[in-house]
C-alpha cells in the first residue's frame, strides 16, 4: 500500500483533522517599513481573538525604523513578539520564510496563519476562515489562500486546472497553489519537513521581474506529494492597490486586489 500511494504521488500519512473550535492559533506576519499598517491589522486580530488562544509573531525584515509593539495595546493575545533581522529582499525572502518556518516547527498550534502586514480581516474573520478550512470535505486538504484576486480560475505554478468544490460552507477553489497570504493546517509544514529550500539567483536571470519564488516552490512541493491546496470565492483578507516594497515592477503589471462577493 505505501508502495502504491508513491507511485501516484499521493500521501501515505492520515486524513487531515478539522481545526477544533478551541484551537491555538499561530499568525506569522513578515513586515518591512509598514509601521501604520502593521499596527492596524493587528488591532484587527486583538478585536477579534475573543476567547481564542491566537499567538502573534512579527518578523521584522529590516525595517529602516525598526518594529515597536507593546504587548499591552493588544489584550486579547495570548502572545505578542518581534524577530528582527537585516532585510532580505526579493531574493533571500526564501530564507526569511524558512526562519519562519523552522519556529513554526516548536510551536503546539493547532492552526497557522501568513499574512502581509499590509491588509485587513473581514468581521468575523476566524470562524468564516475556519468554516471555510473545515467545510471541504478532502482528506489531503492543508491549506487555503485567503484572498480571491484576478488569479481567479486560472493556473498558477502547478499548471492543475483550478474547479469549483461544494463544501459545507462557501463554495471553494481547489487551485493546487498557495501564495503568502494563507491559513494552513500543521500538516502542510510536516509535508514541507519545516523548511524552504534555497532558491538560487538563476531564477532571475533572464526574467528579472520574477517575483520570489517561495509560493511556486512549495506549491510544487505539496502538488507532488498529492496534498491539497484551495482558494477562497470570497476574499476574508482585504488588499487594495497599496505598492508592492519588494515586487514593485511585477505588481504595478499585476495588481493583487482583494474580491468580495
Amino acid at each position: 500500500m505505501a508502495l502504491w500511494n508513491i507511485l501516484k504521488g499521493s500521501p501515505a500519512s492520515p486524513a487531515t483533522r478539522d481545526i477544533p473550535p478551541s484551537a491555538t492559533i499561530q499568525i506569522f506576519i513578515p513586515s518591512f517599513n509598514r509601521h501604520e499598517s502593521l499596527k492596524s491589522l493587528l488591532s484587527e486580530i486583538d478585536a477579534q481573538a475573543g476567547g481564542r488562544s491566537v499567538h502573534v509573531s512579527v518578523f521584522d525584515d529590516g525595517s529602516e525604523v525598526p518594529v515597536s509593539l507593546e504587548w499591552t495595546d493588544y489584550p486579547n493575545l495570548a502572545s505578542l513578539d518581534i524577530a528582527r533581522s537585516s532585510n532580505h529582499g526579493k531574493k533571500r525572502y526564501w530564507h526569511l520564510v524558512n526562519r519562519i518556518f523552522q519556529t513554526a516547527k516548536r510551536s503546539n498550534a493547532d492552526l497557522f496563519y501568513y499574512l502581509a502586514d499590509d491588509v485587513s480581516l473581514v468581521p468575523d474573520f476566524f470562524d468564516r476562515s475556519i468554516a471555510a478550512f473545515n467545510g471541504i470535505k478532502d482528506a489531503n486538504k492543508v491549506a487555503i489562500n485567503l484572498i480571491l484576486d484576478q488569479r481567479e480560475g486560472q493556473t498558477c505554478w502547478t499548471n492543475y486546472p483550478p474547479h469549483l468544490v461544494e463544501t459545507s460552507d462557501l463554495p471553494v477553489y481547489r487551485c493546487q497553489w498557495i501564495d503568502m497570504v494563507i491559513m494552513f493546517h500543521p500538516r502542510m509544514l510536516e509535508a514541507l519537513e519545516h523548511r524552504v529550500d534555497a532558491i538560487g539567483d538563476a531564477r532571475w536571470k533572464n526574467k528579472p521581474l520574477l517575483s520570489s519564488g517561495v509560493g511556486a516552490q512549495l506549491s510544487n512541493r505539496l502538488h507532488a506529494q498529492g496534498l491539497s491546496m484551495f482558494q477562497v470565492t470570497d476574499s476574508l483578507i482585504l488588499h487594495d492597490e497599496a505598492p508592492s516594497v519588494m515586487n514593485p515592477e511585477e505588481r504595478l503589471l499585476t495588481p493583487i486586489v482583494s474580491k468580495t462577493r
